[in-house]
């Protein structure tokens, strides 16, 4: 129950009676009746300047329909306590036998090929490997930062890229040997399901909706692990290089220990003046990776249980509402621990798939699959005006996964969702025979493919324009070779396929075995990218012009689809291409998710609970991890920024030792990375969350063999991976949301950078000098080289 303290005196006793009302409903989550206590204390004379924004942020809360929940509530519940009993693999439903594979039609001379790739592979491996290892014999650091984006700079251009990406290449290998680590005790099957089980027989051919039978290979002892990958198992690590597991420590107080969670929040991420933006970026880019972040990673519902408290000082404007401290619920703890556990660290459950499957739009359990289906076709439900049909127990549009939910989600849910049906046409007018589960199953693979291409070589660049960088991820899907040589339409099966994922790409070669495969609470925790988020959206009508500056809050849960209705699809789809994201750096953080109402929870702090979570979670600070995962720890606050009030602020915060020393090892890893001002050449964000991202930007594709092994036409067909080939984020758009073709995103080469008409700008569009084929003049614009 939440402490309340008195108000400040009114001039009136009956209007401080009416704001501690309207005060108390909020806190309740009673919306309606806390816009209605506002309104009569400013009908009685209240003062506008104090009550007004409340009664604006009552009144979103009430349209927003918050009370409502979300979807994912009542199937995580159902769920937790399936796999709570014991229930961790469900039985799969009795799906019809996938149609005969089509033959690959390869040509003659495909054998020959193939063997010459192999031995291309094999030679031009051990070579790359040998050169990854001498240019990583020097480490990748400097004194503390590392130096990969600036060595080389006395050889000529190209030779210098070539040594950066080969630096890369090392800091990655060094990771997938040390850094991979399964939160199971060695021996046990993930989820502990027992038995000798065989794979159902169309999981040779398609993804199950939880994930279950993803990971077809075999252990040591002969049986499978159906359950690696799946929703409901756990979350892995990223530690191993320092003290692994053993240094993995849980606070005895996660809201004050050993600063107050609030107070960081208030002082080192609230933000001070304007925001600062991302000048190369767009909110495509903003909602893309929140998009993304549900196919990946969630912990589900809270523990309503249980509550926690963080204290509010005596200065917080927090206390206006009448309360001392923010009440929350703790993670749900993992039901799955056994005695075998013992000696472990806490570990947690990741409420949907672990693998790149495209789940936020297909759900992660075979109810919320079938849910969102047509069942005819193999489409999804979308409704005759091409938005998503909504659902009327919570007011969001009906998909797989919808927790968080605001406008950006819906439109990229709707995008994608028109692209698997625009799939879904091609493969019945290539395969008229086909049934809707044949149809529906082949599309979803293709069209989670899409979704990893474009955040691999098109969302990555965009963040961290560096060309090295760039011609990294594009080696990641196409290989260096292809990259180097394949021109502007490139494909990632050559007519000679070489086996080595270096040169070939990690796409179509052989399965990593490094690991079994999972994503990890380090992976979850430096996507905290909430930063990136607007406190206003700046609505345009779709010929350009001004249409009105929409408040966050009211663009959230059921507030996605009224502005849809409200504004068009097609002229917010030219909002978010022309307005800027915020910037991913310290005291930048949206003020409206500084004072928020959630589902559960009438008044919180977005930024506090991300630090909590990660403390509850024992995701290690800022230099623990950074020792992890192979880079130097910092000694002063000085090192981490320039900024001297900053600086100020964190030893304030932070303290220093009895020796006078700073106490870095306890600033905390979402702090650490904000404030980290040291970025390689032209970063969105710093090398810490960078060096947790080349990890598992290749671990989500090298991993499942959906991407390798079986990344091939017999189950992908051959239209379907050239869709895959020809698509990117502009051509989705283009394809889905065709009246954008009389915007900016006619003029630009890359979607997720601003849509500008006219000559382009390097600071805008720093992608444009280093991707090939746009000719001498490469800032001239689309339209100016005829093309669109």
């Amino acid at each position: 129950m939440t402490t309340t303290v008195p108000n400040p005196a009114s001039d009136a006793p009956e209007i401080g009676d009416l704001i501690a009302a309207g005060d108390a409903a909020l806190i309740d989550e009673r919306y309606d009746a806390a816009v209605e206590s506002y309104r009569a204390a400013l009908a009685a004379g209240a003062d506008d300047a104090t009550v007004g924004p409340k009664l604006t942020r009552a009144d979103l809360a009430a349209a927003s329909a918050l009370t409502l929940g979300e979807q994912q509530t009542k199937v995580f519940q159902s769920r937790i306590s399936a796999v709570a009993a014991g229930g961790t693999l469900e039985a799969p439903p009795e799906l019809p036998k996938p149609a005969a594979p089509e033959p690959g039609q390869h040509g003659p001379g495909y054998a020959v090929r193939v063997a010459a790739g192999r031995a291309a592979g094999a030679a031009g491996s051990a070579v790359f490997h040998r050169l990854t290892k001498l240019a990583g014999r020097r480490g990748a650091s400097g004194e503390i930062w590392t130096d990969w984006y600036s060595v080389g700079e006395r050889l000529p251009g190209p030779l210098q890229k070539w040594y950066q990406i080969l630096k890369l290449a090392h800091m990655r290998e060094t990771l997938f040997e040390n850094n991979l680590v399964r939160p199971y005790p060695e021996g046990v099957k993930t989820g502990y399901v027992e038995g000798d089980l065989e794979p159902p027989e169309w999981a040779e051919r398609w993804r199950s909706a939880d994930g279950s039978w993803n990971y077809l290979l075999k252990d040591d002892d002969g049986r499978h692990d159906p359950m690696v990958g799946a929703a409901y198992t756990r979350f892995f690590r990223n530690v191993g290089d320092d003290r692994g597991l053993a240094g993995i420590r849980v606070p005895e107080d996660p809201a004050t220990d050993p600063v107050s969670v609030r107070e960081l929040s208030r002082r080192l991420m609230a933000s001070k003046g304007e925001r600062k933006t991302i000048p190369f970026l767009n909110l495509w880019a903003a909602a893309w990776i929140q998009f993304q972040n549900a196919d990946w990673v969630s912990h589900g519902s809270n523990d309503e249980s249980r509550t926690v408290s963080i204290p509010l000082a005596e200065d917080d404007p927090l206390r206006s509402y009448g309360i001392d401290h923010l009440s929350i619920h703790p993670t749900q703890t993992d039901p799955t621990r056994r005695p075998e556990d013992e000696g472990l660290p806490p570990t947690f459950l990741n409420e949907v798939t672990h693998w790149w499957d495209g789940s936020q739009l297909y759900g992660s359990d075979w109810d919320t699959q079938r849910r969102v289906r047509s069942m005819a076709g193999g489409k999804l439900l979308i409704g005759d005006d091409g938005i998503l049909p909504v659902d009327p127990e919570t007011g969001t549009e009906l998909t797989g996964f919808s927790r968080n939910w605001w406008v950006g989600l819906g439109l990229l849910h709707t995008v994608f969702a028109r692209e698997h049906n625009a799939i879904c046409d091609m493969l019945a007018e290539n395969h008229p025979d086909w049934d809707d589960e044949t149809l529906f199953q082949t599309a979803r693979l293709i069209n989670a493919a899409v979704m990893a291409k474009i955040h691999t070589i098109e969302w990555t660049p965009a963040i961290l324009p560096n060309h090295s960088l760039n011609d990294g991820m594009m080696s990641n899907w196409y290989g260096l070779v292809t990259n180097a040589f394949g021109g502007l339409h490139k494909r990632v099966l050559e007519d000679i396929p070489i086996t080595s994922r270096e040169l070939g790409g990690i796409v179509g070669n052989p399965q990593g075995t490094f690991a079994k495969y999972g994503l990890s609470e380090e992976f979850t925790a430096v996507y905290r990218l909430h930063s990136l988020l607007p406190d206003t959206v700046n609505i345009l009508h779709l010929d350009g012009t001004p249409a009105e500056d929409v408040p966050l809050g009211r663009t959230r849960h059921a507030g996605s689809h009224r502005m849809i209705g409200e504004f068009g699809f097609d002229a917010l789809a030219r909002t978010f291409g022309e307005q800027l994201p915020g910037a991913l750096v310290n005291n930048n953080y949206p003020a409206s998710m500084q004072d928020v109402s959630v589902p559960g929870i009438g008044v919180m702090d977005l930024a506090a609970v991300d630090l909590y979570r990660d403390r509850e979670r024992g995701v290690p600070t800022f230099n623990q991890l950074r020792r992890e995962i192979g880079l130097k720890p910092i000694t002063r606050y000085d090192d981490l920024i320039d900024d001297p009030d900053v600086v100020a602020e964190l030893r304030d915060l932070y303290g220093t030792d009895d020796e006078g020393r700073d106490n870095v090892d306890d600033i905390d890893l979402l702090i650490g990375t904000l404030t980290e001002a040291h970025r390689p050449t032209a970063f969105g964000f710093g090398e810490t969350l960078f060096q947790i991202f080349i990890l598992n930007a290749s671990w989500r594709l090298l991993g499942d063999r959906f991407y390798t092994d079986d990344y091939r036409s017999e189950v992908y067909t051959t239209e379907g991976l050239a869709w895959i080939d020809e698509a990117s984020f502009k051509s989705v758009l283009l394809r889905n949301v065709p009246a954008l073709a009389e915007t900016g995103l006619a003029n630009i080469t890359n979607a997720f950078e601003p849509w500008d008409e006219g000559r382009l700008s390097e600071e805008r569009h720093p992608l444009r000098a280093c991707t090939k084929g746009l000719g001498p003049d490469p800032w001239a614009g689309e339209r100016a080289r005829g093309v669109s």
